[in-house]
């Protein structure tokens, strides 16, 4: 009777292991076709099949572990690729995204440490209908390619109270010896949630890094950034913002970046967005101008398709272009046309 009864506590091992713990396999496919003008420094125009039409492609894994007290600790690892050849979107660096681990508390927040999204993507993304897409705020310039996730970075969020949430992250940047401020970030924000309606504050610094004889760990990139939202879900968001870009080392040159974006459901199946965006180039009589809307209809709730067309106007050597981190030739106006297929697993 004794054996049986340790035969039976061995085969509740794994049901009582599985649920305490999860690990979830999760990704995306997106490809689409793209029709740009001023597309390279002679001024052709291109038609072509991307990957990230409408946002990247990439493959993951996330897991949590109850540790018991209200603590979770937690992972996550994530990779882009190009669907359209199969190859890494960064030779030789396998989760380029997202390599984290930490640990969750319903009272007291959530700590992660790794490679990570900085605290203006967070507190940008839920504020843009498009979350962020390939013609969206991105591509006027608020947040930096090079802050957009930090690696060697330890990254705080409170629980919200009484409607505030606080978030904090520090990133250790090149860790050189005897260089403390190499590549380091620091960035904070306070947010206020009440109802449909939401506000948030985010300060960054960031300092420059030590190149092959060139050290621009003295210099810093400093963001000051202010946005509001008005959303009801699978309804409506109407949202704005602006971003003010100061210091000398100029990720982005100084000046000051204004958006203002709308999205509405028009059905369960059929969603539409709007986004406008200034960015003033400070001392420099120039500046660049976005307008971008996309549609999308859903197959399923893990399948759409799209279409995106966006408009660049730039003044004087401004360059940006209308899919976000891209360039165009300097003071050359852009125009855009993507349309494509997105699958979620």
């Amino acid at each position: 009777m004794r054996f049986k009864s340790m035969l039976g506590l061995l085969a509740l091992v794994p049901v009582l292991s599985h649920a305490q713990s999860s690990v979830t396999l999760y990704g995306m496919l997106d490809t689409g076709i793209q029709y740009l003008n001023h597309a390279n420094s002679a001024g052709n125009s291109q038609i072509s099949m991307i990957n990230a039409g409408f946002w990247p492609s990439r493959f993951g894994l996330r897991g949590q572990e109850d540790i018991g007290g209200g603590t979770t600790v937690l992972f996550q690892l994530e990779n882009g690729f190009d669907s359209t050849s199969g190859a890494l979107v960064s030779s030789g660096t396998l989760f380029n995204r997202t390599a984290l681990v930490g640990a969750t508390n319903n009272s007291l927040g959530t700590l992660t440490a790794g490679r990570q999204y900085s605290v203006q993507y967070d507190k940008t993304l839920n504020y843009d209908p498009t979350s962020l897409a390939s013609y969206s705020i991105l591509s006027i310039g608020p947040i930096p390619l090079t802050t957009l996730r930090l690696n060697n970075s330890v990254k705080y969020l409170s629980p919200t109270y009484a409607g505030l949430n606080v978030e904090a992250m520090y990133g250790f940047g090149q860790q050189l010896a005897g260089n403390t401020e190499a590549g380091r970030y620091i960035g904070a924000s306070l947010e206020y949630v009440l109802g449909p309606f939401a506000t948030r504050f985010v300060y960054e610094e960031s300092r420059g890094t030590v190149a092959t004889g060139i050290d621009q760990s003295g210099l810093a990139d400093r963001r000051y950034s202010l946005a509001a939202r008005w959303s009801v879900p699978n309804s409506y968001i109407v949202s704005a913002g602006v971003t003010r870009v100061g210091g000398d080392l100029q990720l982005t040159p100084r000046g000051t970046v204004y958006w203002a974006t709308g999205g509405v459901w028009l059905s369960p199946d059929i969603n539409l967005d709007l986004t406008a965006g200034r960015y003033d180039y400070q001392g420099k009589g120039q500046h660049s101008q976005m307008l971008t809307t996309s549609g999308r209809y859903f197959l399923s709730k893990t399948t759409y398709l799209y279409a995106n067309v966006g408009y660049m106007a730039n003044q004087g050597n401004a360059d940006l272009g209308i899919y976000n981190y891209a360039t165009t030739q300097p003071g050359a106006n852009q125009l855009g046309m993507s349309v494509g297929i997105n699958k979620r697993f």
